[in-house]
C-alpha cells in the first residue's frame, strides 16, 4: 500500500463521533449487501445451468461496469490508488454511484461463482464510502475518514475485528489512527455482532450436507 494521505495529527475528541458515524454508515452498507446476497443467488441460480449463470453474472457485471465505469472495475486495489491520488476529482454523487455500483457487483460475481477474493473489493468500497464522509462531514481528515469506511465495511465482509483494524489502519498507513479507530470499531462491532456471515450455505443434498461456500467470487 503507497496511498499518500495527509497524517491525522493530534486525535480530537469530536472525531470520534464522526469517524463512528462513517463506520456506522459503510456497516449499514455492508448490511444491505448481506441482504441481497442470497436474493441475488436465488435468482441466478434460478436458470439451473452451470453455463447459464456465469453468462448471466457477467451481462451483470457488465452493465454495472458501464454505469460506475472502469474505477469500479477490477479488484480494487489499483483502482483504490485512483481515488486516492486525487480526492478532490470526485463529488458526493461520484463517490455514492462507485460505493453502491461496486458492493452490487460484489455480489453478483458472489452469486454467480466467479473466482476471486472478496476483501479488497470490500476494502475499495469502503475506501468509497469513507471519501463520501469526509465531502459530507465538514472537518472529518480524511485519514480517518478513509479508515472508518474500510472499518466499517470490512466488519460485515469479514466478520474479523483485528483485520479490518489492520486493514484500517493500513490503507492510510498512519499508526497514529489506531487509538480512535479502536473506539470507533465499538459501535460498529455491536452493529454486526448478530447478523449471519457473509456467506452462503446450500441446503443438504441426498447424499450428505454440501460443503459450504463462502461467498466464492467476492
Amino acid at each position: 500500500f503507497g496511498f499518500q494521505l495527509p497524517p491525522y495529527g493530534d486525535p480530537v475528541a469530536i472525531d470520534a463521533l464522526t469517524g463512528a458515524a462513517v463506520a456506522c454508515g459503510a456497516v449499514l452498507c455492508g448490511l444491505a449487501a448481506l441482504w441481497l446476497f442470497p436474493h441475488a443467488w436465488r435468482g441466478l441460480h434460478a436458470l439451473r445451468s452451470p453455463l447459464l449463470i456465469p453468462v448471466a453474472g457477467g451481462f451483470l457485471l457488465g452493465i454495472l461496469g458501464l454505469i460506475g465505469g472502469p474505477i469500479t472495475m477490477f479488484k480494487g486495489l489499483h483502482e483504490m490508488g485512483e481515488l486516492l491520488t486525487d480526492p478532490g476529482a470526485y463529488d458526493a454523487r461520484d463517490l455514492a454511484v462507485i460505493a453502491v455500483v461496486k458492493t452490487l457487483a460484489l455480489v453478483v460475481a458472489a452469486s454467480a461463482l466467479f473466482r476471486g477474493g472478496r476483501v479488497f473489493p470490500a476494502t475499495f468500497v469502503g475506501v468509497a464510502l469513507g471519501m463520501l464522509g469526509h465531502v459530507l462531514i465538514p472537518g472529518l481528515p480524511l485519514g480517518l475518514a478513509v479508515a472508518c469506511g474500510v472499518l466499517g465495511i470490512l466488519l460485515v465482509v469479514t466478520r474479523d475485528g483485528w483485520l479490518s483494524l489492520f486493514l484500517a489502519v493500513a490503507i492510510p498507513g498512519d499508526i497514529t489512527l489506531l487509538p480512535i479507530l479502536c473506539v470507533v470499531v465499538l459501535p460498529a462491532w455491536l452493529m454486526v455482532s448478530r447478523v449471519p456471515e457473509f456467506r452462503i450455505v446450500p441446503p443438504q443434498t441426498v447424499d450428505g450436507p454440501a460443503a459450504p461456500a463462502s461467498a466464492p467470487g467476492i
